[in-house]
């Protein structure tokens, strides 16, 4: 049996038209911006990850899951990576 070719994006495109779904993707999509926002920082300041690891008091293995988008971290834990890496939070209201 031949493999199917799967256009992802269109099929996005069309479930991204059901309002409930929508709302759930935008969400999801925040908190992965902020993880990529986390890598590069990470990167920008030339940390391995066993480094971040040992300055947020978090194993290697939760930054790595964190990472590679298998596992989203509680805030308490989120929040020791972010400021391991003499970062903050800011929130703004949405317009």
């Amino acid at each position: 049996m031949p493999f199917q070719k799967i256009n992802v994006q269109e099929i996005l495109t069309n479930k991204r038209k059901d309002a409930q779904f929508n709302t759930e993707y935008e969400r999801i999509d925040e908190t992965y911006q902020l993880i990529e926002q986390v890598i590069k920082i990470r990167k920008f300041k030339n940390l391995t990850q066993a480094e971040l690891a040992l300055k947020s008091h978090v194993s290697q293995q939760a930054i790595s899951r964190l990472e590679r988008e298998k596992h989203i971290p509680n805030m308490n834990t989120f929040l020791k990576i972010v400021l391991s890496l003499d970062c903050h939070i800011q929130l703004t209201q949405n317009q």
